[in-house]
């Protein structure tokens, strides 16, 4: 399994809180079908966009970490791209060298607690 991160943006007035939940639910769906794990999921609220995305000036942001095939990967990009509530998303797969940096710092906070 590879790992992940996704940030997706959404439009402002689908940001309510159970219409967030729903959108957050159905991907960590596509996850979990393709055989990953999610390791975190943030909502980081509404943020003003630095430039007008399909005539919305706002949106709600939600980061995802995780682990999947690329398979998975491809799937929720898809339905990401379908999805007329995302204006935007980003999918960026972590280096090896970016997994054992993140291990070693996780294993460091351990050790210091």
């Amino acid at each position: 399994m590879r790992r992940y991160e996704t940030i997706i943006i959404v439009r402002p007035g689908a940001g309510s809180e159970d219409e967030l939940n729903g959108i957050i639910e159905k991907f960590t769906g596509i996850v979990k079908e393709h055989g990953g794990t999610v390791a975190t999921i943030d909502k980081w609220g509404l943020k003003k966009l630095a430039y007008v995305i399909k005539k919305e000036q706002q949106g709600s942001y939600v980061f995802y970490a995780y682990e999947c095939a690329p398979a998975g990967v491809a799937e929720m990009e898809r339905q990401l791209r379908i999805d007329d509530r995302v204006l935007k998303y980003l999918t960026v797969k972590l280096d090896a060298e970016e997994e054992v940096a993140e291990a070693t710092t996780a294993e460091s906070t351990e050790a210091e607690a």
